[in-house]
């Protein structure tokens, strides 16, 4: 029995953790010997599920109730955000699952949401965790048989919020978005996995987008693109805020916005069909005298928009307006052909890069440059400051 516990631990303890990851494992799987040899031994699953035992109740031992796993946050609360009274915690990582897979393979992130704890209370255990009674955690299964325990489980891998106290974990929370950018507080490493969650889902994970950070500058406005149809993402919870977005696209986010209004589709160029999806979204633009195409028969689609060009649409689609705005960036020239859609774009804090030192005019618009674009010029004031009444 103890060479196969040995052999049992050794395959817990994942090397590509670090040091610090393989310290961590390694004092959790000889935990789990203590506390619970012969399951551990007995059992595939790793050194956190034999900590953490099934709470006894009427349910099925296969039941999701009786997994060693948090239930998401989504399950609990209709987010996939950490509920208040609670933070980040840390994270794990794991590879192969296709949830997060947008033009290749890309990771899914686990990030812990945990009880933060009361301000009489303070750390007792090394690993930075309070005691239970520090929270309002409650450990049980919401929802029966079928939701996985919230509030039961008092752990912390540590990456984020190191310097704050915290209690049981609450929920879970999903990404596919490094934690770092998700919420600034999480620490690039250790980088810690968990093969054994890699099919852990649920449905509600799938409602929003899992690679916009909250607190991204374009956060607010995909979701008022989505909520107003203007965009569907890349995929049903991926709207691939670092992808370029080529003219067709840019077409389609401005008619959407003008409420797609019915024309006929123009027969002006030669690289638009009629049967394209975005062949009224450029009819549209033509008839408005938004675009001219990059030549007199040719729209090309298929290119990608650039900040200058996006810019001047957007120009074009309020009517040109004069822009006094000062120009600080220092690669854009007094003679270059979009510094007045840009001044105007500035003096109406349209513009996202304004406390860029360089426009980088030719650079592809990525999707979450025009979302903030496209939402800064919904709300812009709908009269001009030096045209307003004293």
């Amino acid at each position: 029995m103890s060479r196969k516990l040995v052999e049992r631990v050794s395959r817990v303890v994942d090397r590509r953790a670090g040091r610090r990851g393989f310290l961590r494992k390694s004092a959790m799987a000889a935990t789990a010997v203590a506390v619970a040899p012969v399951a551990y031994a007995i059992r595939p699953t790793t050194a956190e599920a034999a900590i953490v035992h099934c709470q006894r109740n009427r349910c099925r031992s296969s039941a999701l109730c009786c997994d060693p796993y948090t239930e998401f946050c989504c399950k609990l609360t209709g987010e996939n955000l950490c509920p208040p009274g609670t933070i980040v915690a840390g994270w794990w990582k794991v590879d192969g699952s296709g949830f997060c897979d947008l033009n290749g393979p890309s990771p899914r992130y686990y990030l812990d949401c945990n009880f933060t704890c009361h301000d009489s209370c303070s750390c007792r255990w090394s690993d930075g965790t309070c005691a239970r009674g520090c929270t309002p955690a409650f450990c049980d299964c919401r929802g029966g048989c079928d939701t996985r325990k919230s509030e039961c489980t008092r752990f912390r891998y540590g990456q984020c919020n190191q310097d704050v106290c915290v209690g049981p974990l609450m929920c879970r929370i999903v990404t596919c978005v490094p934690p770092w950018t998700w919420d600034p507080a999480c620490a690039t490493s250790p980088v810690l996995y968990d093969p054994g969650t890699r099919w852990h889902d649920r449905p509600c994970l799938h409602e929003g987008f899992n690679d916009v950070p909250p607190k991204a500058y374009y956060a607010e406005a995909v979701k008022w693109m989505a909520d107003e149809g203007i965009t569907t993402g890349m995929k049903s919870d991926l709207f691939g805020p670092d992808e370029p977005v080529n003219r067709a696209q840019f077409a389609t986010f401005v008619w959407r916005y003008e409420g797609q209004p019915q024309v006929e589709p123009s027969n002006q160029f030669n690289d638009v069909q009629a049967s394209a999806f975005y062949s009224q979204a450029v009819a549209w633009m033509v008839e408005q005298r938004i675009t001219t195409g990059r030549t007199l028969d040719r729209f090309d689609p298929n290119s990608n928009v650039s900040r200058a060009e996006s810019i001047v649409f957007v120009h074009r689609l309020a009517g040109e307006p004069q822009g006094s705005a000062r120009i600080d960036f220092s690669d854009v020239g007094s003679d270059a052909w979009y510094r007045d859609a840009l001044a105007w774009a500035l003096e109406h804090n349209i513009a996202w890069w304004a406390e860029h030192s360089t426009f980088d005019a030719e650079e592809p618009a990525t999707r979450a440059e025009i979302a903030a674009l496209l939402h800064g010029y919904h709300l812009r004031p709908s009269t001009s400051p030096s045209a307003v009444a004293p």
